[in-house]
């Protein structure tokens, strides 16, 4: 069990909230200033309850207030009683990883968050044997806020945040064994990672073959042939007399010529680049001069001198780089034909050597074979042993699915096992449904399924699909849980619902009937619940119902400046 007693903080930036069992209302009110009730501070409210239990503090709007108006160094405190213990748990933003829990006779300041969550987790469910949810996993369904639209049964927050729906909360509610649900979720995540490692690899050989893995599994049987068959022709080669000891001539004398080829081919580039300047095509000097004799008299001579020197000189120039070039020509010339000689009597060796080795005709060629065969035995490898890891991974996934399928078995065992919870809440559940809904038209079921979520929990209700129907039947479904004989045995005690009752208003004032006149809360359990309070007026013509309400309401804010939740008004930090 779980009760909240007080919400305040240090220093006193808020007006401290009492709580008690049963229910409870937080209500924003129209003022002289606004005829309009959101933006008072009902939902922050809640958000600082979550935080207090020890929501996320990214994920928390509480982060989002402007450090001028609450400063992060402000503790958030809620006083709660666990079991029979009371504790008081004090947050800030600054130290938000690290809460103080104020105990009797103790203070535990807890150095991680996850501790902390731990330490509640242990102390709320201390009395069951029972695999239980973790102490957050568990608030979610208990603490609604309005930005999860109440859409769904099992989808309990932000909607923005696409947070996988977790159904181990409604299933330990329910009486149903978590550990096997815990189970098929891990398989499934075995498989989804089998699956992609499977996809990997497909790739891969498609990349290396152009072609599908099943199609290369032929490939696969063509190289292994081709490696065998390049086998047993070295191991022919290895058999034949005196192979041992003209093995490493032949592979010596094989490595040389190439190298010898590979200089060659050298040489030849060099000296194919290395031409002799030819004559470069010169203007006459006899041209200059006439030209500048019929501007001025004598500079012609003078500038055909001139030119006749320049050329003189540049030709000499010329002729002396022709005959370096022709001297490194000839230098060249004679490194090939030596490169020429060496490659002659190299090859007649080799072909003396290999003909030891000359069988049926063929010729033998060590190095190549050797590179064939090493290339075809590389390939064949690679390919084999991505195909080998490919049904090796496809055994494992399909021994995950055979325990999947057993595991949901044991999931429909655990289901029917229940029947009797699951009954009792059903009967619950249509009494409320009449109550407010006027018949008894709905139904409650919960069955395994093949899909990712493992689980469908499915509710009925009379004109199923519009939105204020929908929420509706979160409310019913809810708020059965926390009363109902024999869910109750396995709930917190509480339940929080921000604004859930966007719906019309005869729905409004049935279901507040409910709750005020049909509800057996009871010791113990514990509903919090924010509203317009024009709601109120609007949906509630019968006084008598008013007067029920008025005890219960905890706390009301306007916007008029002062008594809003924290105060004063303030814009949200935006990422």
């Amino acid at each position: 069990m779980l009760q909240i007693k007080k919400l305040y903080t240090e220093p006193e930036m808020i007006d401290p909230v009492m709580f008690e069992e049963g229910l409870n209302l937080i209500l924003g009110e129209k003022d002289e200033s606004s005829n309009k009730t959101n933006g008072v501070g009902k939902s922050l409210c809640i958000e600082f309850i979550n935080f207090a239990l020890l929501k996320q503090a990214s994920d928390s709007r509480v982060k989002k207030i402007p450090k001028a108006i609450f400063s992060p160094q402000t503790y958030i405190c809620l006083d709660i009683v666990v079991g029979n213990e009371p504790i008081t748990i004090k947050r800030s933003l600054q130290n938000a990883e690290r809460p103080t829990f104020y105990l009797k006779e103790r203070i535990i300041e807890f150095q991680k968050l996850e501790d902390a969550t731990s330490y509640l987790g242990k102390k709320l469910f201390d009395n069951n044997d029972r695999n239980s949810p973790s102490f957050r996993s568990m608030m979610g369904p208990l603490i609604r806020d309005e930005r999860s639209e109440f859409k769904s049964l099992v989808a309990c927050y932000d909607t923005s945040k696409r947070i996988p729906d977790d159904y181990a909360p409604h299933l330990y509610l329910l009486g149903i064994d978590i550990q096997i649900y815990a189970t098929i979720k891990h398989v499934i995540n075995e498989i989804d990672e089998l699956s992609k490692h499977m996809k990997k690899i497909k790739d891969d050989v498609e990349l290396l073959r152009q072609k599908d893995i099943n199609d290369a599994r032929s490939d696969m049987n063509e190289l292994e042939s081709e490696v065998k068959e390049i086998s047993r022709s070295i191991d022919a080669l290895e058999n034949i007399s005196g192979y041992e000891f003209v093995k490493e001539d032949i592979i010596h004398l094989e490595k040389t010529l190439d190298d010898l080829r590979r200089e060659k081919s050298i040489l030849r580039s060099k000296y194919l680049r290395s031409k002799p300047i030819v004559d470069a095509s010169k203007i006459d000097s006899g041209e200059i001069r006439e030209f500048y004799e019929q501007m001025r008299k004598g500079l012609g001579d003078l500038i055909k001198r001139e030119l006749d020197e320049v050329y003189q000189f540049k030709k000499k120039i010329d002729d002396f780089q022709n005959q370096l070039i022709y001297q490194r020509r000839d230098e060249i010339r004679k490194n090939i034909g030596t490169i020429d000689s060496q490659l002659d009597i190299l090859d007649q060796k080799y072909k003396e050597k290999l003909s030891v080795l000359d069988q049926q005709g063929d010729l033998k060629n060590l190095k190549q074979t050797y590179s064939a065969y090493q290339s075809k035995f590389d390939e064949a490898s690679q390919l084999k042993a991505f195909i080998s890891k490919y049904d090796e991974l496809e055994f494992q996934k399909q021994r995950a699915k055979t325990e999947k399928e057993l595991e949901l078995l044991n999931l429909q065992s655990a289901i029917q096992e229940s029947n009797e919870i699951l009954g009792s809440l059903e009967e619950t559940i249509l009494g409320a449904h009449e109550f407010i809904q006027g018949n008894r038209k709905a139904s409650f079921e919960v069955k395994p399924t093949s899909k990712k979520q493992v689980v469908e929990i499915t509710m009925r209700i009379d004109d199923d699909g519009s939105h204020s129907v929908e929420r509706e039947k979160v409310f019913i479904y809810d708020i059965c849980l926390l009363l109902n004989d024999q869910t109750s045995a396995y709930h917190p005690g509480f339940l929080i619902h921000d604004n859930i009752f966007d719906v019309d208003q005869d729905t409004l004032t049935k279901s507040l009937g409910y709750l005020v006149n049909k509800a057996r809360f009871g010791i113990g359990k514990q509903y919090i619940l924010t509203l317009n309070a024009d709601r109120l007026e609007n949906a509630i013509v019968d006084s008598e119902l008013l007067d029920l309400l008025k005890p219960a309401v905890r706390a009301t804010y306007t916007k008029v400046e002062g008594r809003r939740f924290i105060k004063t008004k303030y814009q949200e930090i935006q990422k």
